[in-house]
Parts: structure tokens; sequence; C-alpha cells
């Protein structure tokens, strides 16, 4: 079969686009979107290295933890090819998410209940060996153990982080009673609150990261997983997953709304925000605030946003879990600049598909609601990460990563295309010599 110009053009862009954003509500020519890689055991985050790679955390088969680094060298938004192991931990049993905001990355591990601080080798392609945690004991049938996570740098501190982890409900909806026992990173064991926030500062100067400073920063959360700081004001935002479905009179549908929150950097740490779990929520639906108790809203937080169905779908398409957030890249179109990316995990829909599954953006006003990814396009979309000029969103369970690109950060088409044509023409000389 003779290979044309016009054919080679096509095969080059046909096998870099992977059609997921919502059309028409989001203008999909303004985006470069590739299928980073595919075929991964349960990948739930990613992060850049300083090389530039891409490391993520997979869990295969649900029982090991895992850090893998990528590479994508000639920048076309697929990885070179299959990941390098840098760390394992064959008994922590899944992980979660992978952060860093100093020297050393932070992993949640799931079933080992603990954060585990990993530092990296000489070269970027070295194994990360452990250098410490933070252990968790959580009571029998603790409900909510899976650890979300944000960091940042400690202001005036140099060589020091903030680590921001929740310890989420002990229930599905009502007021946690035994206490959680963290200890590790050379701080002796102490007690938290189920329903909150708690910050620790973690000195990495040495190597070994040494905990201090263990303070409470907020109350009255359900299960948050999703944590972020804007990157110029140094407000935390985070999500919060709702009170379940369990025990209303509507089964298909939870009683409580998830929402976005916020805590203002100049009460991160200083304040313990109340933030209203369990008897003060937005109500599913009608967005009307639920007081159960006398006086029960007295003090309470008013969430930014409450994610509520976009439209009126006759399959009940909507939000629901949300997962990992993320401020949008500097380098994306005006629309989203400021605004935030929520990842949903969603729920099982009709005949068995997840239609609760969306990537949701939040104007910078938190006015204006979107299905950037719509409900249904793709798995559960539990990692959601920006670099200046992409997001990348880890599908757990459909085991890909997708990498969003603004279109002006990508290089000329003709650089690519003609690259390929330039290798076409090689190989055919090659053969015809």
């Amino acid at each position: 079969m003779k290979i044309t110009l016009a054919m080679l053009f096509v095969l080059a862009v046909s096998g870099y686009c992977t059609n997921i954003l919502n059309v028409p509500t989001v203008d999909s020519s303004l985006f470069r979107v590739t299928q980073f890689a595919s075929g991964q055991p349960l990948p739930n985050s990613v992060i850049r290295a300083k090389d530039g790679s891409l490391l993520a955390v997979q869990s295969p088969g649900f029982s090991t933890a895992q850090v893998v680094r990528y590479t994508d060298t000639n920048k076309d938004g697929i990885a070179d090819g299959s990941p390098t192991v840098l760390y394992s931990n064959a008994s922590g049993g899944a992980g979660t998410q992978i952060k860093s905001a100093g020297e050393l990355y932070y992993i949640g591990e799931f079933g080992a209940k603990s954060i585990t601080a990993l530092a990296p080798g000489a070269n970027a392609g070295d194994p990360l060996n452990k250098v410490g945690s933070l252990d968790f004991q959580y009571p029998a049938g603790h409900g909510h153990p899976t650890p979300g996570l944000a960091m940042r740098q400690t202001p005036g501190q140099p060589g020091s982080v903030d680590l921001v982890f929740n310890i989420g409900s002990e229930f599905d909806s009502a007021v946690s009673t035994t206490p959680v026992i963290v200890s590790g990173m050379g701080m002796a064991a102490q007690s938290l609150q189920g329903d909150s926030l708690y910050m620790v500062t973690i000195s990495e100067v040495g190597g070994t990261p040494i905990a201090s400073n263990l303070r409470q920063v907020a109350s009255g959360i359900r299960n948050v997983y999703g944590m972020a700081f804007h990157p110029t004001t140094g407000d935390l935002y985070f999500a919060d997953n709702a009170i379940d479905e369990a025990g209303v009179a509507n089964p298909l549908e939870p009683p409580q709304a998830d929402e976005l929150n916020r805590i203002p950097a100049a009460d991160l740490g200083t304040s313990v925000l109340r933030f209203g779990y369990p008897n003060c929520y937005p109500q599913y639906r009608t967005n009307v605030l639920l007081e159960l108790g006398s006086g029960a809203c007295n003090g309470v937080t008013t969430s930014l946003i409450n994610f509520q169905p976009q439209g009126i779908d006759a399959s009940g398409a909507r939000s629901e879990g949300p997962a990992e957030i993320a401020f949008a890249p500097s380098l994306f179109p005006g629309l989203y600049q400021g605004g935030v990316f929520v990842g949903f995990s969603g729920g099982t829909g009709p005949q068995g598909t997840n239609n609760q599954n969306p990537l949701v953006f939040v104007d910078s006003t938190n006015s204006l609601l979107q299905y950037f990814v719509a409900p249904g396009t793709i798995g559960n979309i539990l990692g959601v990460y920006a670099t200046e000029d992409s997001l990348f969103l880890s599908d757990w369970g459909g085991g890909s990563i997708y990498q969003i690109q603004a279109i002006e950060a990508v290089p000329e088409p003709g650089t690519f295309v003609f690259g390929l044509i330039g290798l076409a023409v090689v190989a055919g000389w090659r053969r015809v010599r």
C-alpha cells in the first residue's frame, strides 16, 4: 500500500488524540489530549519530578503500593514505554497520593495506614528510599482511614515543609468517638480526633524527616481526600465527601451534597475552623442548608460551592465522591484561570455503569460549575495534577493516565509530523538500499 504525505499526517494526529473532553461545553480546539499511559495497575496520583519526568502511585492487585517513573522525551504526551519502579511496598496495601514541597516525596499507604517519606537517589532513575513515616492506629471498623494530603513549604522556615492530612470520620453520619493515634518521624504518640484536618511541620534538613508542631486546623469534615494550596494566596482548598445514601428515602441519592471548602491562609494553624458535619450541611439537589438540632449551624464555615447535578439528565448522571483537586494550569485559556478542577470517583449507575465520575471545573468566582470531562466518559478520576501547561488525570478504574495540555504550549504540529516523515523516508531508504 502506498503511504502518502496526507496519510502520514492523519496517522500522526489520530494516534495522539483522545476525545475525553465534554464537547461542546469545552472547546476541544484549545487543548491537546493524549492517553499518556494505559494498562497500568490502579494509577492513583502523579507528580512531576525535578528532572521533568512523571512519578505515579499505583497499586498492583490493590495489595502493593508502588511509585513508578515515566519519561516523555519527545514531549508528545505519551510515555516513552513501561515505567520504572522506584519504590514498592508489598505489605503496604494500596497507595493513595504522592506529594512534595521540598526535597522528599510523601505517599499515602492505605493498607499500611501510614504516610511514608521517600528520598530520591543521586540520579532521576534511582530507587526512592524510605526515610521515615507517620503511622496511624485506627479503631476497629473506622469508616474513613484513607489519607488525603496537601503540602507547602513552611513560611519562614527554610528546609521545612507543612503536611496537611485528614482523619476521616469514624461513622457515616455521626460524630467520631474513638481517637486515632499517630506517631513517627521523631514524634511521640498523640491522640487525634476524627472528622478533622491536621497539619504538622516536617524538617527535611539532613535528609531525615523530623515532625513537630502537630495542630488541628479543621473540624466537622467527613472524608477529605483532595486538598491543595492556592498558588498565590496560600489558602487551603479541600473537597469533602458527603454522607452516603444509606437510610434515606431515595436510596439512589445522598442526603448531603459534596462540598468544596476553603481555609484562609491567615487562619491555617492559628484557628480550628468548623465545617458542619454531621449536623449542618447543604441538602442534595435543593442546596438548602439543613440544621439538625438547635444551633447546629452556629459558627460553621460556609462551603464555597456544593456539587449538585448539572442540568437534567434522564440517566441520573451527576458527580459523587470528590477525589484529588488541582488549580488550573497557568497556561490554560483565560476562562479557566484561577479555577479549580475536581476529580470524582463516582459510583454505579444504570446497568452497572459509572455515571457519577466527571472532572468538574469550578471557576475563580465559585459561581460556575462545568463538566470538563462528562460523567461516564472514563473510569474513576482519583488523580488530578497540574503543571504550568497541563492537567494529568489518573483513571484508577480504567488503568490510564491522561494529559490535557493547553494547545498554545504544544510544539508546532509540523515539527512532530515532519519528524515522522523524516523517519519514514530514512526507513524506506534503508529498505531499498
